[in-house]
């Protein structure tokens, strides 16, 4: 368990990094999902 904290205190701009990156990845398939439904045919207003 020493192990691990050591290397995550060595790492840890390494591991805001990659954290940092997946949030970035995260948020533009969750924008891709987004439009893609937002584009569903818009009803008429008039009817």
């Amino acid at each position: 368990m020493e192990t691990i904290i050591t290397w995550a205190k060595e790492n840890f701009d390494l591991i805001c990094l990659g954290v940092g990156v997946l949030g970035v990845l995260i948020g533009i398939i969750s924008l891709i999902q987004a439009k893609k439904q937002a584009n569903y045919p818009k009803r008429d207003k008039a009817k």
